[in-house]
């Protein structure tokens, strides 16, 4: 069964981006990962195969409340993983779509407060590098920075992220 709603995941991802009942398989999905034992070992493949990828379609709102529970509840239960996750988003963010770069938004949110601690400082360039691009949308703003754990895990890493901002500000290159 379990084979056969991956088939169905990935079809929806990678061919067609239509299909009635992803929510619905989400939602099943989400209970079988709670019922995984750690360490998760092969069912990272689902993961990063076919959940990661499903921040791509435009129509992500239809199912995004059971593709973040699904994406939390391994980031929950292996918190190492909350960096692969994290890329994952960073890595399918839309370039003109608001409405889904809020919703990505809202799911990094939730994501920050069950990552490692240790790997903030690792994330937190890639986070800033995105939401300083995202600065254009005013609900981008309001949701960024109002999160007190975005917020914290920014603070943390400030050193890094202005390092990097001094050094394209003074670069000797004029066209940098």
């Amino acid at each position: 069964m379990r084979w056969s709603m991956n088939d169905v995941l990935l079809h929806y991802v990678f061919e067609c981006e239509w299909h009635c009942g992803i929510g619905e398989i989400l939602e099943i999905w989400g209970s079988i990962i709670n019922g995984f034992t750690v360490p998760l070992k092969e069912h990272k493949l689902f993961l990063m195969r076919v959940l990661i990828p499903m921040h791509k379609p435009k129509c992500v709102a239809i199912y995004h409340k059971q593709r973040s529970y699904c994406v939390l509840q391994f980031v929950q239960k292996e918190p190492m993983l909350g960096g692969v996750v994290v890329r994952g988003i960073l890595r399918h963010w839309p370039v003109a779509n608001s409405q889904k770069e809020v919703l990505l938004i809202s799911e990094l949110e939730e994501l920050v407060e069950n990552v490692d601690p240790d790997q903030y400082r690792k994330l937190t360039l890639p986070l800033c590098k995105h939401f300083t691009r995202c600065m254009n949308s005013s609900n981008a703003q309001h949701c960024v920075w109002n999160n007190e754990q975005l917020v914290k895990m920014v603070s943390l890493a400030m050193e890094d992220v202005f390092r990097v901002e001094k050094n394209l500000k003074w670069h000797w290159s004029k066209s940098a």
